[in-house]
């Protein structure tokens, strides 16, 4: 086994748990936003547009690390397009990310609008 390769997966390893643990830090600050009863500020859209990148991303590089494993550890490459109906599946955890930055669009457009409601009174 190549050791460039091996230091190349752990690498990938720690900057895809870096990036989920993060995501997850700034989805907790966004539910602490949310206590405080404002809606549609910068930082909420702010989190959500990033919680929902980091997680993707995360996804993303967990499933480039298994072909990765896959192809260095075991010296076989395989590709799996399956649908796995569980709450840790890759197509649910990326559709989840991908809503929360469509939800970041949905509050801008709030804002937006909240702005201009306020102006017209």
């Amino acid at each position: 086994m190549n050791e460039f390769a091996l230091w190349g997966l752990i690498i990938l390893e720690l900057i895809k748990t870096g990036a989920y643990i993060y995501g997850l830090y700034v989805l907790r600050k966004l539910i602490r936003s949310f206590f405080r009863n404002k809606l549609y500020t910068k930082l909420q859209i702010a989190s959500l547009n990033l919680g929902g990148r980091l997680i993707c991303l995360s996804v993303i590089l967990g499933a480039v690390s298994e072909f990765l494993k896959k192809m260095i550890l075991d010296n076989r490459i395989t590709l799996n397009f399956g649908m796995e109906f569980s709450f840790s599946s890759f197509w649910i955890i990326l559709a989840f990310g991908i809503f929360l930055i469509f939800l970041a669009k949905v509050f801008q457009n709030a804002r937006q609008l909240k702005k201009e409601n306020e102006l017209t009174i």
